[in-house]
């Protein structure tokens, strides 16, 4: 069990109540919110809380991936969660200048001036490809390969940069074994901020035009992949953003609909 968990709005509520109560030591605690869904489940093996932020959820998937691969583990849970109960948060990422200011997000458009907060709470359940078609089971997706990294030394601390995710992208591809002229759809990050969609658009140049060049492939800039985030839909979810993005790319290979497309 792995979940992507940040906001401490609920024990902010519990703190100005004033009042301290036994049950809030199970309550109030990130690393309960796991091992719960286990004590609930009767699940043994790994009950993790994942925080890296807007990637919590990604990053709490890879680790299910890997504890599958790696780690004997015959399934895994991994989601994420964001539930805005306080205004804190929203009144700090508006002084920082995050927040747009018409409440609505505008994924890799001009006038995009910042994200929109959402609420957001999901998981996915994975298992080995053989074992799900030996189970009978309802498959959506096959998850090929996963990979993380940091941005390391960028232009500031929560800039992205798009050296690394161009390398995380090539990395994750390679992995996957994939020629990436036949990815016909990626769901990106989008924020819908001046900063963060330039980097990530750029990422992807850097990732295809590097990958390419390995295959012997020379890249002339031509339109064939289409974008997406479902940010423009729901908002940024977070830490349960990243599983947002996963359930909407797998809802669009069940039903074989792209609801929006850019192309890269």
């Amino acid at each position: 069990m792995f979940l992507g968990i940040n906001l401490q709005d609920y024990a902010h509520l519990i703190d100005r109540a004033g009042a301290i109560e036994a049950l809030h030591l199970t309550s109030l605690g990130h690393m309960f919110c796991p091992n719960r869904i286990s004590f609930l489940l009767n699940i043994h093996g790994p009950s993790q809380v994942i925080d890296t932020a807007c990637s919590s959820s990604l990053v709490a998937l890879h680790r299910a991936a890997l504890s599958i691969q790696h780690e004997g583990c015959e399934y895994a849970i991994a989601g994420g969660a964001n539930l805005m109960i306080t205004p804190d948060m929203h009144i700090m990422y508006s002084k920082v200048g995050m927040i747009c200011e018409d409440g609505r997000c505008k994924t890799f458009a001009n006038t995009a001036n910042g994200y929109a907060r959402g609420d957001g709470i999901g998981a996915v359940l994975l298992k080995p490809l053989a074992q799900a078609e030996a189970d009978g089971d309802t498959i959506i997706g096959v998850l090929r390969a996963s990979a993380e990294n940091h941005g390391g030394l960028s232009t500031s601390l929560t800039a992205p940069n798009p050296k690394a995710q161009a390398h995380l992208i090539v990395e994750t591809q390679r992995l996957a074994g994939i020629d990436p002229r036949t990815i016909g759809f990626i769901e990106c990050h989008g924020t819908g901020t001046p900063l963060g969609d330039p980097i990530e658009i750029n990422g992807l140049k850097m990732a295809f035009t590097e990958h390419l060049q390995h295959l012997g492939v020379a890249f002339n800039g031509q339109a064939f992949c289409g974008l997406g985030s479902v940010k423009s839909n729901i908002g940024h979810a977070e830490t349960a953003a990243g599983i947002a993005g996963v359930i909407k790319t797998l809802l669009s290979l069940q039903h074989k609909t792209l609801i929006s497309k850019l192309t890269l």
